[in-house]
Order: structure tokens, then sequence, then C-alpha cells
């Protein structure tokens, strides 16, 4: 499955407020620059890419944590 297929579950698997936000990061950083790639790694974790990480988004049970590196 591609990494985007896979984000596209986890948003949609989670149901409440943290796929919603999930989404919302997802959507800013694809519309910020459309040179970013989207990968999976991590033991299930999305991660936002070009030259270098930029954000890698976990969904936890009480939050949801975008974490940037740049």
């Amino acid at each position: 499955m591609h990494p985007s297929q896979r984000i596209d579950r986890l948003i949609a698997d989670l149901a409440d407020w943290r796929g919603k936000t999930l989404a919302s990061v997802r959507r800013s950083i694809l519309e910020a620059d459309r040179e970013v790639i989207e990968e999976w790694k991590w033991r299930g974790s999305p991660v936002w890419s070009r030259d270098g990480i930029i954000a890698v988004g976990n969904a936890h049970k009480r939050s949801a944590t975008p974490i940037r590196r740049r």
C-alpha cells in the first residue's frame, strides 16, 4: 500500500478530533509545498519530507502530536 493510502486510512480510522487535526495538518503541509513526499515510518507514523524530515504526525489517545523538524 502506498504511504498516502496508509495516511488516508489512519485519518479515516481516527473518527474523532485526532483524525480531523491530522487531516488539517496534512493539508497545510501539502498546500505549502507541492514537492513534499509522504512516507510511512517508525511503526505506523506518517512522515512528510523534502530534503529531510519536515514533520511526523503521531496520534495518541489524548493528543495529536505533529513534530516539526525545520
